[in-house]
């Protein structure tokens, strides 16, 4: 694990102690997530850099069977921590490098992308892309939550856009379906400043 999208800082930000509420962690699940819920496909989905799993619970709860991804094994066992005893137990925590590790579905018919590209160097973005393009079903849809939609320099996380999103999965034959623009902060209220879109993405018909 050692190109730009296996960071191992993330480790060394969780097994430093992350506390809920701090840096990315929003203490439950996203309200963007909260938002488009009912209009997300069910079927297997897949959430990368899912951190504690709230999203991955959230989404199990409506019905569906989740893989959520972590790089980092102590966010892993943040996770399982979390989810114990919760129903339904339809969520898979798995540590891993979402670019190259086996997953136990190899196609998802949803992939909620949640904060994971902003993560990511931008260096890792078109491989991003292409990894997600191939794990998606050939009806399937990808939300990815466009954030943060802000001005600045550096990161993570890295200031994103929908144009810059959707010209990274145009060459993959994904295009936007649907724009659901919200509220600054809804994410994140602590940067009430930042953007944020949720974006449906599928295949070219």
């Amino acid at each position: 694990m050692t190109h730009p999208g296996a960071d191992p800082s993330w480790e060394a930000m969780w097994s430093r102690g992350l506390a809920k509420d701090s840096a990315f962690d929003v203490a439950g699940p996203s309200q963007a997530l909260v938002a488009v819920l009912p209009n997300m496909k069910i079927g297997p989905t897949l959430v990368p850099g899912a951190g504690r799993s709230y999203d991955a619970w959230a989404l199990a709860k409506a019905g569906r069977a989740v893989t959520a991804v972590d790089l980092s094994p102590t966010a892993v066992a943040e996770a399982r921590k979390e989810l114990c005893g919760r129903e339904p137990r339809s969520v898979e925590v798995v540590q891993g490098d979402f670019f190259e590790m086996e997953l136990p579905t190899q196609h998802f018919a949803c992939i909620w992308d949640c904060t994971f590209l902003c993560a990511l160097s931008p260096d890792s973005r078109e491989r991003w892309a292409a990894r997600t393009a191939a794990l998606l079903a050939p009806d399937g849809e990808l939300w990815s939550l466009v954030f943060p939609i802000i001005e600045k320099v550096g990161g993570p996380p890295y200031a994103l856009s929908v144009d810059l999103v959707s010209s990274l999965l145009e060459p993959h034959g994904l295009l936007p379906e649907e724009v659901v623009e919200m509220p600054n902060g809804t994410h994140m209220p602590r940067l009430p400043a930042a953007g944020n879109t949720v974006v449906k993405y599928c295949r070219r018909k």
